[in-house]
């Protein structure tokens, strides 16, 4: 049996990161994102025929029952893997909104894509990992929500707390049923929101790692993919700094 595997925010690099491990790792794949153009061009980078992407709004109530009915028509296992990793971190005018600034749109806007589409496709899946006895959901948090912020928004910051959050209660609820749930932090690894970080920030965040250097997409790919596997099923509720050991006590 091959399993099937949902990669939201799927166009960026640590999506198609996860794409590629997890393809290696003999899953079945489908590529998640509102980005048609850069979501045909991750597509064509796999080159493989074990890939499905599918261009549509997580935010939308109706993107839980879309995948699963692009699921079926490939004829594919139903989908017992799902990597959250869609994310945004809006900038009014390029800046990032302080506590006194936001307002209630931007808020509501990063809540609906970082914590709301996780737990809406959650719903979607889990009665169908449960059926199976096997099921693996994995959500992409951030340095972020574990130290304290360097350049995020509070917006950001709250959501991907919040995502913690939602990852234990979901570990707590399903894991007699052989589903496990976990997330991960990244450190600073070269992405789309990494790239608008100014220069002497990254210095800073660089400084405070271990490796002193950025992470690479690979190494956030590879763990996903490893949590997604059935050699991780006695680790559940946990979340993996994977961050060049930034934030060290």
């Amino acid at each position: 049996m091959i399993r099937t595997a949902v990669i939201t925010g799927a166009a960026g690099t640590i999506g198609r990161a996860a794409a590629a491990a997890l393809l290696g790792a003999g899953r079945r794949v489908v590529l998640v994102d509102r980005d048609e153009a850069t979501l045909q061009q991750a597509l064509a980078s796999l080159g493989s025929d074990e890939v499905e992407a599918l261009a549509l709004d997580i935010a939308s109530p109706a993107a839980g029952a879309a995948i699963h009915e692009a699921v079926l028509r490939r004829g594919w296992e139903p989908v017992t893997i799902l990597i959250n990793n869609a994310g945004i971190a809006p900038r009014p005018n390029g800046v990032t909104a302080s506590v006194i600034e936001i307002t209630r749109e931007t808020w509501q806007t990063t809540f609906d894509v970082n914590v709301t589409a996780p737990l809406f496709l959650a719903q979607q899946f889990l009665p169908g990992m449960r059926e199976a006895g096997w099921g693996r959901i994995v959500n992409i948090s951030s340095a972020a929500a574990r130290f304290k912020p360097i350049n995020a928004g509070p917006a950001y910051v709250a959501s991907k707390a919040a995502l913690l959050g939602l990852t234990r209660s979901i570990a707590s609820a399903y894991g007699p049923d052989g589903i496990t749930c976990n997330a991960i932090a990244p450190g600073l690894i070269p992405t789309a929101l990494s790239g608008e970080i100014p220069a002497e920030r990254k210095e800073q965040i660089l400084a405070g790692t271990a490796v002193r250097r950025l992470g690479k997409p690979e190494e956030v790919g590879e763990t996903i993919a490893f949590l997604a596997s059935d050699a991780a099923g006695y680790i559940t509720g946990a979340c993996l700094d994977v961050n060049g050991g930034a934030g060290m006590a």
